[in-house]
């Protein structure tokens, strides 16, 4: 016991500490979402201005051959003509590089104004956190009223009472810090697993999803290997495929697209070869699907997921 303190005013300290532990764990979260998609918003803003930029040069790719180097246009934008360059693959048409510029700004376009919601909703939730934080200075604060209004304020992000029981239990911590997924809630309270990186990507598909589950990827690019548990027998509902193909896209160097062909196959005919790098496998007996990716089942996806 600490001299001059009764035991509960020690119980009342430890457990402003532990809520004080978990509002910075909440709030960390939420920063780090917030930078990620002010990252996308900014690929957004740079792939509009070069779109921009690119219709100057319109009039001369449509007269450029086949194997120009570089496209010369004038830019009246400073008030008098300015003579600007655009580099070129020699091995495509101008036409046809303008047209993927024009295209890649398009897609981003489409989900900027998701990612500004969803940052101005992550914004609100961090904002509150620190408001529940400077309240811990007054002395006679509920801090049972301040753990339920940081759980309404940011369900996905505070955990105080996962962690509360992780504390408790070691092994039970033990067994939380080894989930290699992510865990988000689909169509009729599916669970749906998401692969957390390359090594856990190995770990999810080769050692949590059994034979009979089914594995999405978002096919020939790098990403998240996802998982719906499936029972024995059952298939995988379509609803549920669409939703996990959506994850895997989104979690895939393929965020930034809107059409995404989406490979999925029962785990097993998945391997990996010896010697393969963190998260390479082979997909024996693959189907593929190609998603048109749509916001709103996205967003309802990613506001699902479940702290671990």
């Amino acid at each position: 016991m600490i001299p001059g303190k009764e035991p509960s005013s020690v119980d009342d300290q430890a457990r402003r500490d532990a809520f004080a532990r978990a509002l910075a764990r909440a709030i960390a979260r939420i920063d780090r979402r917030s930078a990620a998609i002010r990252s996308d918003l900014e690929k957004a803003e740079t792939a509009r201005a070069t779109a921009e930029r690119a219709r100057l040069f319109v009039a001369s790719a449509a007269a450029a051959p086949r194997g120009t180097l570089i496209l010369v246009a004038l830019d009246w934008a400073t008030g008098g003509p300015e003579p600007i360059e655009m580099p070129l693959d020699p091995s495509r048409g101008a036409g046809e590089q303008l047209a993927a510029i024009f295209r890649r700004a398009r897609r981003l376009a489409a989900g900027a104004a998701t990612s500004r919601e969803r940052l101005r909703v992550t914004e609100v939730a961090g904002d509150r956190l620190r408001e529940l934080a400077l309240s811990l200075a007054a002395e006679d604060v509920d801090i049972a009223s301040l753990e339920a209004r940081a759980l309404h304020i940011a369900p996905r992000d505070y955990s105080h009472g996962v962690k509360a029981a992780a504390a408790a239990s070691p092994k039970k911590s033990r067994a939380l810090a080894r989930r290699p997924y992510r865990k988000f809630v689909g169509a009729t309270g599916r669970v749906i697993f998401v692969g957390r990186d390359a090594e856990r990507n190995d770990e999810l598909t080769l050692h949590v999803a059994r034979p009979r589950d089914l594995w999405v990827h978002a096919r020939n690019w790098t990403g998240a290997h996802v998982v719906v548990p499936l029972d024995k027998g059952e298939s995988c509902p379509a609803e549920v495929l669409v939703q996990a193909a959506h994850l895997a896209a989104h979690f895939s160097e393929a965020r930034s697209e809107r059409i995404v062909e989406v490979t999925y196959a029962p785990r097993r005919f998945v391997r990996k070869p010896r010697g393969s790098p963190p998260g390479a496998v082979v997909v024996d007996r693959e189907k593929v699907l190609v998603l048109r990716k749509q916001d709103a089942i996205l967003r309802g996806l990613l506001d699902s997921e479940v702290e671990l």
